[in-house]
């Protein structure tokens, strides 16, 4: 486990954050993801994504406020393709959602280029933030989505951030 924020270090106002290894993708990535997300059980899943293609992998925390999913999906994408995938995704969310606001997309050229970018969610009263990221994987796609509290947005693009550096290949 690695620690991404000590709450020892001088004018440190951010709870400890320590940071697991999982592997995807039946392991040709590994990553490494806030160690506060377990696999969702099979009653959260069903409760959370009542649907037949749901993410091949769901991580919540104790709540479900806070969730990463990773899912292949059955399409052929080069490493440059990303930023245009991304796109596409991004307008598929904006008609099914077209009263949530969505930022642009992003580029992020880390070992994997992926394009990504966030959509705010108002449920029940509660904001939140919802980020999806397209890579390429062995010329697959993979779509990420990761979402938090609005209040947790700073520490999220920090654990972000450090998720896509330490994304590597095992096969």
């Amino acid at each position: 486990m690695n620690l991404l924020y000590d709450e020892n270090t001088e004018n440190c106002l951010q709870e400890p954050v320590l940071m697991q290894e999982i592997k995807l993708v039946d392991g040709i990535l590994t990553a490494r993801i806030p160690v506060l997300l377990k696999e969702m059980s099979d009653n959260g899943k069903e409760a959370y994504y009542p649907y037949e293609d749901r993410p091949d992998m769901i991580f919540a925390d104790d709540t479900g406020g806070c969730q990463m999913t990773f899912q292949m999906i059955d399409k052929k994408l080069g490493p440059f393709e990303t930023g245009i995938a991304a796109e596409a995704v991004r307008e598929y969310i904006s008609s099914i959602y077209p009263r949530n606001e969505l930022s642009p997309v992003h580029l992020y050229n880390g070992r994997f280029q992926c394009g990504w970018f966030t959509m705010e969610l108002n449920e029940a009263g509660e904001s939140s933030q919802h980020v999806k990221a397209v890579l390429s994987v062995h010329n697959r796609m993979l779509l990420v989505t990761a979402t938090f509290p609005e209040q947790d947005r700073l520490k999220w693009e920090a654990m972000l951030k450090y998720f896509f550096d330490t994304l590597e290949e095992t096969a």
